[in-house]
């Protein structure tokens, strides 16, 4: 059987919820019409790729404030991904690559938990007008040890 998919089932018994890879070897979920969740498998198979689709960010000023914040974030480690931008669907991200070796469904759904909230506090934030969840906005007040 298919590591990836049986990932999904694992992790669909945990959630209650039938998961199954798509056509595109992916899966996306659609959490409360708000948040688009994608899983898939990278090129060699050995990480899980999970993304969130966080937020529609128009070109102009506030889109170049929001990817100024996403930067200052991603400068620090953060246990829950990379934000970036995602150019073809004028979106921003969340992802993080997973390695497979290590990940079971209950180890999936422990990491989609802290993934998922992390997420929904950067769709809200910017639905909202924010460029950023209020706990980053302190980000740039300190500098990097090594820039002192």
């Amino acid at each position: 059987m298919d590591k990836f998919q049986e990932l999904l089932w694992d992790l669909g018994e945990i959630i209650e919820l039938p998961l199954h890879v798509d056509k595109n070897h992916a899966c996306n979920l659609l959490l409360d019409e708000n948040l688009e969740i994608q899983m898939q498998m990278d090129k060699y198979g050995e990480n899980l790729l999970v993304c969130a689709f966080l937020a529609d960010v128009p070109p102009g000023r506030f889109r170049e404030d929001v990817l100024k914040d996403a930067l200052k974030v991603n400068g620090q480690y953060h246990p829950f991904g990379t934000l970036a931008f995602y150019e073809k669907k004028n979106m921003l991200i969340l992802h993080q690559y997973l390695p497979v070796e290590k990940l079971s469904g209950e180890k999936l759904a422990e990491y989609l938990e802290i993934f998922l909230e992390e997420a929904e506090e950067w769709r809200r934030a910017i639905a909202s007008g924010a460029t950023a969840p209020i706990k980053y906005h302190s980000v740039d007040a300190k500098p990097p040890p090594f820039m002192k």
